[in-house]
This record gives C-alpha cells, sequence and structure tokens, in this order.
C-alpha cells in the first residue's frame, strides 16, 4: 500500500523505502535535516531505544532536528490512570465500541511499552541532543524537538 500511495514520490527519487531492524541496525543516511520518530520508539525494547536514538543523532547534520513523540506514562499511577480513561473516552465519542477498544487495548499490552516524558528527555540528552523542548502534551501523549548542536 505504502508504494501504490507514494508512486509518485519512488520514481522521481525522492522516497525511499527500505527494511530495517532499529534494534540492530539504522537506515544509510548522512546529513539529514529532519528525523520523524511519530509513535515509534515506544514499539522498540527498552533496552534498545539509548542506541537507536543515538544513530538518529549521529545521521543529523549539525543544526538538523528530531522530532519525537511519544504515548508515555503520568508522573503518577493516579494521574496516568485518569489520562488513559480521558483517552478510552475519547475513543468511544469517536465511534469506537467498547470491544473495539478493549481489543486494542490487549494487542498493544506488551507490544507498546511507554515510559515517562522524563525519560524520554533522558535520553535524548544521553544521545547528544543539548537543545530539547516539548512542544505538545495532551492527556499521556508527549512530543519533543531536539536539535544537533
Amino acid at each position: 500500500k505504502l508504494r501504490d500511495r507514494f508512486a509518485g514520490f519512488l520514481e522521481a527519487g525522492r522516497l525511499a523505502v527500505r527494511k530495517v531492524d532499529l534494534r540492530t541496525d539504522y537506515p544509510p543516511v548522512a546529513g539529514a535535516s529532519l528525523v520523524l520518530s511519530i509513535l515509534t520508539l515506544q514499539f522498540t525494547p527498552i533496552e534498545y531505544r539509548a542506541a537507536i536514538l543515538r544513530r538518529i543523532f549521529e545521521s543529523l547534520r549539525p543544526g538538523g532536528a528530531l522530532i519525537l513523540v511519544e504515548k508515555v506514562l503520568g508522573s503518577d499511577a493516579a494521574l496516568d490512570a485518569l489520562f488513559v480513561d480521558r483517552y478510552l473516552a475519547l475513543k468511544a465519542r469517536n465511534g469506537y465500541s467498547r470491544e473495539e477498544i478493549d481489543r486494542k487495548r490487549l494487542s498493544l499490552e506488551g507490544v507498546l511499552v511507554p515510559v515517562s516524558a522524563d525519560w524520554n528527555v533522558e535520553l535524548l540528552e544521553r544521545a547528544g541532543f543539548r537543545s530539547i523542548d516539548s512542544f505538545f502534551r495532551h492527556l499521556n501523549f508527549a512530543g519533543w524537538i531536539a536539535v544537533k548542536p
């Protein structure tokens, strides 16, 4: 579907599709201006995340940026439960049945492993980013921009 949807970009050489396991490899890109990681890192085992962010950092040119958006844990259990409840209510208001919501939650259990917002920032700092700021926070989702010096 991806190849069909973006056929024009592929034919023009503006897009390349690669199958890469980010746990052990990173696409051979050097001097990137921008890398997007939108709801991706949360699906990789925690022990690989620091190395993935380091490889992203190394692929960027000076002044290049990473935009990272992740599901995050609340700062305490009660607030986290509140955020999750509000998010599930939003899904219900958008037409998802209780069965669909429950099925989706079960399918992600143990696969999607969020960490705290602070831990995400710490991972970005350890990767080498120095200019890091949050640009988005809604319930249990957050986004950051991190710029390579």
